[in-house]
């Protein structure tokens, strides 16, 4: 077997490539306290069948687990990120005991663990603010927009809108010194300047904007003119501000040559491991968009090393055609730069994922719009002068 770390790939027996995992997404609830107009998870009913949080024996053996993982490779950092449903869920003991032992477990093992949590926010007192704290959480907050955009789609179960809470959230993060990040789902029929407006004037926040889950069972709503002109305002104005948008710089490293760091636009291997409150090991959780129980695995943490994932067809599935793309897409000027889009929005029942994106006309627009933004300013530079790139 290949092993792929830091270091390059060591070449082992059996003719397949181990991507070492840094990163585990780790669910703490199934359920949510919200009823999102847009949400994934939910679309998969499988979800019901889990616990609605993450049980004790679970807890148990994601630290036993765990621990093998960061000896076995002699690793030196590792992330968890905290994810639901609604993670908060989980409730403030249960999480406490949970993130006290993993801070544990790097102490004695002398690793570097990020820990993060992605929260629609509608559960944070001070409380939760100070736990958070004291254990090192990064926290991301779920806004798509300011009161009428947000509350239109992020609706708790009465049909009540949610951004009062969730703005307070960021208070009350705040005063504990706590400094979240925000995500905000891209609403196509919305005017980008007002968001910008709204995370960088009103509430001086870091975000970043996600392309709506989809794939080609859906009929999608065209994203090209939000994020062509989302690109134009920040680039006019606010990238000399130090703004930055993940997005939009995974789009600026593609379209340069360099690896895009992200799974939602870009070449490059999807190897992302999910793990359920049962303690269940799946492959990337929004791959739940397609069908039904695409994601379901027999293995466990109970049972199973978290790197055994990479034998299971479904896990290897997902490698695979994150790396193999369409023909349409091998021909494509924009292969590396997109890199066939999220692999989830690649999915049709007639092909699988051997397809573009369902979003591959709009990524053709949005990339070929800021190559022709950014070509005229960059410059190939010689030992004696600057070029233009155009003129080279």
């Amino acid at each position: 077997m290949a092993v792929m770390t830091d270091r390059g790939p060591t070449r082992g027996t059996d003719g397949e490539t181990e991507h070492v995992s840094r990163y585990l997404l780790l669910k703490l609830a199934q359920r949510c306290n919200m009823a999102c107009t847009y949400c994934y998870w939910f679309r998969d009913p499988s979800v019901y069948t889990k616990p609605t949080v993450l049980t004790d024996e679970a807890e148990s053996w994601l630290l036993v687990r765990l621990r093998e993982h960061v000896e076995r490779y002699d690793l030196d950092r590792f992330m968890i990120l905290f994810h639901g449903g609604e993670p908060m869920l989980i409730g403030k003991r249960r999480f406490g005991r949970l993130v006290a032992g993993l801070r544990a477990l790097e102490s004695e093992l002398g690793f570097a663990l990020k820990l993060a949590i992605t929260t629609n926010g509608t559960l944070v007192d001070d409380e939760w603010a100070r736990i958070f704290r004291q254990y090192r959480i990064g926290v991301t907050l779920s806004i798509d927009g300011d009161r009428e955009v947000h509350d239109a789609r992020r609706i708790d179960h009465r049909g009540a809108g949610t951004y009062d809470r969730v703005v307070a959230a960021l208070g009350t993060l705040r005063a504990a010194g706590v400094e979240p990040g925000v995500l905000a789902v891209c609403d196509p029929a919305t005017d980008p300047g007002d968001l910008l407006h709204l995370f960088v004037e009103e509430l001086n926040v870091g975000f970043d904007v996600l392309v709506p889950d989809a794939n080609h069972a859906d009929q999608p709503a065209s994203i090209a003119p939000y994020y062509t002109r989302l690109f134009d305002l920040w680039y006019d104005d606010y990238a000399d501000r130090k703004v930055r948008i993940r997005f939009l710089d995974s789009i600026v490293k593609g379209l340069l040559g360099h690896p895009s760091g992200s799974e939602s636009i870009g070449y490059g291997p999807v190897t992302t491991t999910t793990m359920l409150t049962d303690g269940s090991l799946e492959p990337l959780d929004v791959l739940r968009t397609a069908r039904f129980n695409i994601t379901k695995t027999e293995l466990n943490v109970r049972s199973n090393a978290l790197m055994d994932i990479q034998t299971d067809p479904r896990w290897r599935e997902i490698l695979e055609a994150s790396l193999n793309l369409a023909p349409a897409c091998q021909k494509c000027p924009y292969f590396r730069a997109c890199g066939g889009g999220h692999v989830a929005s690649r999915w049709s029942a007639e092909r699988g994922f051997d397809n573009p994106s369902v979003y591959c006309e709009d990524f053709k627009k949005i990339l070929g719009h800021c190559w022709d933004r950014m070509a005229p300013d960059l410059y190939v530079e010689t030992d004696r002068e600057q070029i233009p790139l155009l003129q080279a």
